[in-house]
């Protein structure tokens, strides 16, 4: 159930409603984050002006997201095979609490109803929600986190990958959740010094 929903959260297409405007880019500080360091997008795309929401699903039916604006973010460690996928959105003005609260319940039902807890913490003013993949497998997505700035109204999902055997950055658990913990702390410094 749980690998299912991962895969079903993350093929769920945005809506489209008003254009919105872009005469700034608020998202920019956060992007410009991962350019060469260890942990780097090797492409970044940000979400198109007419797309002001996505939908996600929820044990309550499908719930939507505000989107002011957005990224997609390929990430890197090393090179050989992604290591996250990122998306970093800003929620529309007021709708933030909604927004979360609707994320929240995702998780919720991606927890198989309570069935795998999701890990709490705050780090750098940030609330973070990670919820990890019990099954190994060789592919699909390994752990989900969410990323909370009440501060600025944004809201980042790294879906971190399942490497396949051969390109594979760590070579235990141990060292996964290493790395994991490194972008975690990497992105919440990150989203900490944005305005």
């Amino acid at each position: 159930m749980y690998k299912a929903g991962l895969a079903l959260a993350m093929l769920l297409a945005a809506s489209t409603g008003q254009a919105q405007d872009r005469a700034t880019d608020p998202l920019q500080g956060i992007v410009r984050c991962f350019g060469d360091g260890d942990f780097h997008a090797e492409s970044r795309s940000r979400l198109p002006a007419d797309v002001t929401a996505r939908s996600v699903a929820t044990a309550r039916g499908p719930m939507q997201v505000s989107l002011a604006d957005g990224y997609a973010l390929m990430m890197y460690y090393g090179g050989k095979e992604p290591f996250a996928n990122l998306k970093i959105e800003r929620s529309v003005a007021g709708k933030f609490d909604l927004d979360r609260k609707a994320i929240a319940l995702q998780m919720e039902a991606l927890a198989d109803g309570g069935k795998v807890a999701p890990q709490r913490s705050t780090q750098n003013g940030i609330e973070v929600v990670a919820l990890d993949n019990p099954a190994s497998g060789e592919s699909g997505v390994r752990s989900l986190i969410d990323f909370f700035d009440v501060r600025t109204g944004t809201i980042a999902t790294a879906y971190m990958l399942q490497q396949s055997p051969e390109a594979r950055e760590y070579a235990s658990d141990a060292a996964y959740k290493i790395l994991r913990d490194r972008f975690v702390s990497g992105l919440t410094a990150c989203m900490a010094q944005a305005k």
